[in-house]
């Protein structure tokens, strides 16, 4: 075969979108950049679907220009997450050169190829390399050195899909979290998908099955390094221009826009449609923006701090869920209200019972919203407010809560951690001024250690050490200390070295996940051997977290 016609891409084109499908999981499991929220081939595959169904209404499927633009189109409205943004505009590139072909070479297709990598790069404003931006560009490159003189399709589609896998083993050379982590970049194993099922097709497997795959839900990712994170929403939103031909001018100064208001953007302007994807903190102000501009066509913000998707369609109002079941609120103080978060029902009662007016149930993979802080605030009656995020994915929400109110004084102490929540609430004084309780609990929680015991859920490597699936990780603060599949060696370890340096106080808080048993196990032997140790053993419930420990 050394051309290709509008239904070999028809059916090239649903063959990657159904390889893409059933690998989705696995690349959704390799997600760690940015941030751990485990989507990258949720997000790809919504648009390779999406441009399937496109693709499916196309009248005329010899017509090869119809084939290519409703691909490209499909492909930009189904788009979701960076991913599936720069995935668009790599098949935008890519189709622009051949949409005018009646028949495709191999050379042609280097040519698109060399174009897709223009586009995309073009697209995303600050390009990280060890991406899928990182496929495409070496793809192009490589396929106009190395293949430039294989005239049949089936060759050159084997070796384009070898060099793909190289290109993707190579990825982790690019990104540092990628080496960590022991895994390859999500969205270029996902492009190299997409080649493989090209290459599949072409070479005569040409059967497509989308509607019966079953979408297993991804491996749950669990974030075991802490990573703060400066712009909380993924922000997106497709404009219908009022002016299809909207002038460069009013593009540069929409970009300028983004890029004050956040980051790892991506701008397209692709016909009557501009969509765009931002990281920010304020995704009204970006749909208020392109209003001036048309009218909004799809819009849709998530959470990133939440690694389970809250999506949100039309509106900004519905993008915080309605907690009021979820949020505990009980006046016990004059002047401070308190709001704090907690992430089981143990903690919540442990919390109560120190004098927390709300509780918002949140944490590690359920991190609360803006809104969900202000819904608690404003059913408080006292007009001086202290904040207790406990999780250091929370703090960025607390402050711009603080930014917000302006009718009450806010003070939000920067808890990372539960055991530095409870810290804080010993140390609370309801009758002390702002400075003054600031430095109280500030001082109290300095003199804290807070450690936590969670597991690896890949093979991975962690600040040199190198950790397997399943094992126990004992973190000091930010800090790994231990390592081992047998949970009470790891944590003992640990705790002997800590309480030789001089402390006294032990608190152990244990989850969902093991029985009161086992605390008390680890506290006995520590007892023994510290008979001046002392020790409290609370349920805490907590998810992801086997044990939280704190030593004073």
């Amino acid at each position: 075969m050394t051309e290709l016609k509008a239904r070999d891409f028809y059916v090239a084109f649903k063959k990657a979108a159904e390889t893409l499908l059933v690998n989705k999981d696995e690349i959704n499991a390799l997600n760690v950049f940015p941030v751990p929220d485990g989507d990258t081939g949720s997000n790809m595959t919504s648009g390779m679907l999406e441009a399937c169904e496109w693709l499916d209404r196309v009248k005329n499927k010899d017509k090869i220009k119809d084939i290519m633009k409703n691909m490209r189109d499909g492909l930009l409205m189904g788009a979701r997450g960076n991913s599936g943004v720069i995935l668009s505009q790599i098949f935008r590139g890519f189709t622009e050169v051949l949409e005018n072909k009646e028949s495709v070479t191999t050379k042609d297709f280097i040519e698109a190829l060399k174009n897709a990598k223009e586009v995309a790069y073009h697209a995303v404003i600050k390009p990280v390399e060890g991406t899928m931006l990182t496929l495409i560009r070496k793809l192009a490159e490589r396929a106009e050195n190395e293949l430039s003189n294989i005239d049949d399709f089936e060759e050159f589609m084997d070796k384009l899909y070898e060099i793909s896998e190289e290109i993707v083993e190579e990825t982790p050379k690019y990104l540092k979290k990628l080496r960590d982590a022991n895994v390859v970049d999500a969205g270029a194993k996902g492009v190299s998908y997409i080649v493989k099922g090209f290459r599949d097709a072409i070479k005569g497997d040409t059967e497509v099955n989308l509607k019966e795959i079953e979408s297993a839900s991804a491996e749950e990712i669990k974030e075991i390094a802490y990573e703060e994170i400066k712009f909380q929403y993924c922000t997106e939103c497709v404009l219908k221009l009022h002016d299809p031909e909207i002038s460069k001018e009013n593009i540069d100064k929409i970009r300028a826009f983004l890029e004050e208001l956040g980051d790892s953007i991506v701008l397209v302007h692709q016909g009557e449609f501009l969509k765009t994807h931002v990281h920010t903190n304020r995704p009204g102000k970006v749909f208020e923006e392109f209003l001036e501009y048309g009218e909004l066509y799809k819009v849709k913000v998530d959470n990133m701090k939440v690694q389970h998707e809250h999506v949100v369609e039309s509106t900004i109002e519905n993008s915080a869920k309605n907690n009021e079941e979820e949020v505990e609120f009980e006046s016990n103080n004059e002047n401070w209200g308190i709001v704090t978060v907690s992430p089981g029902e143990g903690l919540t009662k442990i919390f109560k019972s120190l004098g927390v007016d709300a509780v918002i149930f949140g944490g590690q993979t359920m991190n609360p919203s803006v809104k969900d802080f202000m819904d608690a605030i404003e059913k408080l009656p006292q007009k001086k407010i202290l904040i207790l995020p406990n999780n250091p994915n929370i703090i960025l929400t607390a402050e711009k809560v603080a930014d917000m109110i302006e009718d009450r004084e806010i003070l939000v102490i920067k808890t990372k951690y539960i055991q530095e929540g409870v810290a804080a609430l010993l140390a609370f004084d309801d009758n002390m001024d702002y400075d003054e309780l600031k430095e109280s609990i500030e001082s109290e929680i300095s003199g804290v250690v807070p450690i936590q015991v969670t597991y690896a859920i890949r093979d991975s490597e962690i600040a040199g050490e190198k950790i397997k699936k399943d094992e126990y990780l004992v973190f000091v603060g930010k800090e790994l200390k231990a390592h081992s599949f047998d949970l009470n060696e790891a944590v003992l370890k640990v705790l002997k070295d800590q309480i030789n340096d001089g402390y006294e106080i032990m608190t152990i808080f244990y989850g969902q996940d093991i029985e009161l048993k086992t605390a008390e196990l680890i506290a006995n032997e520590l007892m023994e051997e510290f008979p001046d140790l002392e020790v409290e053993i609370h349920n805490g419930g907590q998810p992801h977290y086997p044990l939280l420990i704190s030593l004073e």
